[in-house]
C-alpha cells in the first residue's frame, strides 16, 4: 500500500464509429459515483448506440458503484442501446460475481471486442 492520498476521480471519454467508451480512474464510491452517473447519462441521452464501460482503471469500487452500473445497464437496455463493460482488476471483477451479475452481463477482457 503508498502512503499517497488516491488520485482524484475522473471519466475519460471515447468515441468511435457509434461507440463511446467511458473509462473511469480511481475509486468509484459514494463521493464519485454521482460524476458518473451523471456521464453515462448525458452519453446515453445524446443518442449512442454502444455504451461501453471500462473498469481497468478502477482501484476501488462499493456498492455505490455496483448500484450505478445496474441502472446504466438497465437504462441502455429499456432505450435499445448495447452495454458492455470491460473486465476491471480481479478485485473489482468479484463484486460482480460475488453478487451473481457477471453472468447478466456483457463482459469482455479486451475493450477492442467491446
Amino acid at each position: 500500500m503508498s502512503d499517497r492520498p488516491p488520485e482524484p476521480f475522473r471519466c475519460e471519454v471515447e468515441t468511435a464509429r457509434g461507440k463511446v467508451h467511458v473509462i473511469p480512474h480511481g475509486e468509484i464510491d459514494l463521493a464519485s459515483v454521482g460524476l458518473l452517473e451523471a456521464k453515462l447519462r448525458e452519453l446515453r441521452d445524446t443518442g449512442f448506440d454502444h455504451l461501453v464501460l471500462d473498469l481497468r482503471e478502477v482501484a476501488f469500487m462499493d456498492t455505490q458503484g455496483l448500484a450505478a452500473v445496474i441502472e446504466a445497464q438497465q437504462s441502455a437496455a429499456a432505450s435499445g442501446t448495447e452495454f458492455v463493460l470491460v473486465r476491471g482488476p480481479e478485485r473489482i471483477h468479484r463484486l460482480f460475481e460475488m453478487i451473481g451479475l457477471a453472468d447478466r452481463l456483457t463482459v469482455v477482457d479486451d475493450p477492442a471486442a467491446a
